[in-house]
């Protein structure tokens, strides 16, 4: 029973699409069926990628303002460096800010 209705309905579907013809199975298949590295080559460039503008420029400006204060701080840090000064006591290095404060604090703790 089943047969004869899927035979039916077939030969209706013939009956009704026997005018329309298929013409551009060569052009389909070379698209799909790309054979040379060429062919291959130029589906992967043309490819259609879509970048969201925001985020990217948001990213963009956080990594160039993360680096440049970075390099700020260092350049602080190092210049800061330069202006001190080294002493040696007792065999020992101090920078000479550090050694005056820690005995302007011993001093002060004698008066008290």
């Amino acid at each position: 029973m089943q047969h004869k209705e899927k035979q039916a309905v077939k030969e209706r579907l013939d009956h009704e699409l026997k005018d329309f013809h298929f013409t551009g199975c060569e052009k389909v298949l070379q698209k799909t069926h790309q054979n040379s590295f060429a062919e291959k080559l130029s589906s992967f460039w043309n490819k259609e990628i879509e970048l969201p503008i925001l985020p990217l420029v948001v990213a963009a400006v956080l990594m160039i303002s993360t680096i440049s204060l970075k390099d700020d701080l260092n350049n602080e840090v190092t210049s800061s460096e330069t202006q001190r000064e080294i002493i040696k006591i007792a065999g020992y290095s101090y920078w000479k800010d550090d050694y005056e404060r820690a005995v302007k604090q011993h001093e002060n703790k004698d008066e008290n």
